[in-house]
């Protein structure tokens, strides 16, 4: 490699201006080795090759809000689709009238959910979810007129999901959870009526 001159307080970035100038090859191979330490796991046919853990917290919906939030800690492979994350999450909570749209909406603005060409939702059945960076935090919203939102924050990258679920599951599963969560339409009975017509009862 080129020596470098200068005193030796010099700082970062004039070593890497120097080394742009007189070693370029220095300099690609730098680059090469930075690159191979900050991938937080290796990749196969450009998806990351280890697992998520991905908390999911219930915020509000039903007109309730929950302080703190009932949760479950989900396990979930890039290959999944956002589909399946959100068939997983209504499970996790407690869902059985899935007749309702849903949708995530992510950091970068994209909004994941069914296909409709009104609202512009990208198909959920054929998005994956690729690559996720450790403490990025998204929302699910399930059904648009109760509104049931949730907070969705990659906990961890990487990991092995043997080490969490004892085998590798074929779809995404549940490894921790918290919490009680409230029924879809505030029923506490198998006859008993939903909250609103409740409401209505009493006017």
């Amino acid at each position: 490699m080129a020596s470098l001159s200068g005193d030796e307080d010099r700082t970062f970035e004039e070593i890497v201006r120097q080394l742009k100038e007189r070693d370029p090859a220095t300099m690609a191979a730098v680059k090469g080795e930075l690159a191979e330490l900050t991938l937080p796991r290796r990749m196969t046919g450009g998806m990351p090759e280890g697992w998520y853990i991905i908390r999911v917290e219930l915020l509000s919906g039903g007109g309730q809000s929950f302080d703190p939030p009932p949760g479950r800690d989900l396990l979930v492979s890039p290959h999944h689709t956002f589909r399946q994350l959100a068939e997983l999450i209504n499970a996790c909570f407690a869902r059985w009238d899935l007749g309702h749209l849903y949708v995530f909406q992510m950091e970068g603005g994209a909004n994941i959910g069914i296909p409709d060409e009104e609202l512009g939702h990208i198909d959920a059945a054929r998005r994956k979810l690729g690559v996720r960076g450790q403490g990025e935090v998204f929302e699910y919203e399930f059904d648009f007129g109760d509104s049931w939102t949730h907070r969705c924050t990659v906990m961890d990258i990487g990991v092995t999901p043997e080490d969490h679920y004892g085998v590798r599951p074929k779809g995404p599963v549940a490894v921790w959870g918290w919490g009680s969560m409230p029924d879809q339409y505030g029923r506490t009975t198998p006859d008993g009526q939903d909250e609103d017509d409740e409401d209505d009862d009493g006017d």
